[in-house]
């Protein structure tokens, strides 16, 4: 291990680069929208900052705005790109996977690898993740989220980047962590909803007389939990 010589991200791998985002990753601001220059000629479906979450992009129902030809190629997003949050939750961000092209406004960031052989668009979307997640998007003594990240600022931004083979291998090992986890968030939920159901269903039959609660008293095995807790407070 070696000092970074990134306050935040302290000791890193010896054989891993630290640098700073532009030299890795081309990074570009989209559109502005202006309804008033929208003359109709050369629309083009775009992406809004509401459209990007953690790890989903929505691609339905996408407003449209003129994209003239030599505007394309800069505002578009290509599969492999990663969109980022430039303004509200600050970092929020996901990979475009589909085949087609899609256009994205100025609320966005895309970022593209300089190099492909190098750099991977799914390992960043991790480092993202928990940069967002430590609060590295904070500025200012009194710790306010900074409200928008020009891209003059993203591109100073350092982080660290393993070769190329370790960016693979461990996305891959986020994937499937994740995997886990989303099935333990899921089945936590489904259990949450069952109890609420059955909170809901005994109290209804019981204001309505359908089960007699009027003797009613507390189980020996409650009072005994009941008393233990006492106990161990004294």
């Amino acid at each position: 291990m070696r000092d970074s010589g990134v306050e935040w991200l302290g000791e890193v791998p010896e054989h891993w680069d630290v640098a700073k985002l532009s030299f890795r990753y081309d990074v570009q601001l989209g559109k502005m929208l202006d309804e008033k220059k929208i003359s109709g000629n050369y629309l083009g479906a775009y992406l809004r900052n509401t459209d990007v979450q953690w790890n989903s992009i929505n691609d339905e129902n996408l407003p449209f705005m003129d994209f003239r030809p030599n505007e394309r190629d800069r505002y578009s997003v290509k599969k492999g790109d990663l969109v980022v949050c430039e303004g509200g939750e600050i970092g929020r961000c996901a990979i475009w996977t589909k085949e087609d092209s899609c256009f994205y406004q100025k609320a966005l960031h895309r970022l593209r690898p300089l190099n492909n052989a190098k750099d991977s668009t799914r390992f960043l979307f991790y480092v993202l993740f928990d940069s967002v997640h430590r609060e590295r998007f904070i500025s200012g003594a009194g710790k306010a989220t900074i409200a928008h990240l020009p891209a003059e600022v993203f591109r100073q931004f350092r982080f660290s980047f393993p070769p190329y083979d370790e960016q693979v291998e461990i996305s891959k090992f986020l994937d499937k962590q994740k995997v886990k986890f989303d099935l333990i968030e899921s089945r936590a939920e489904q259990q949450i909803l069952l109890l609420q159901e059955r909170r809901t269903a005994l109290i209804s039959a019981a204001v309505t007389g359908k089960i007699d609660v009027r003797n009613w008293q507390t189980p020996d095995s409650m009072l005994s939990n009941n008393q233990t807790d006492k106990e161990v407070a004294a």
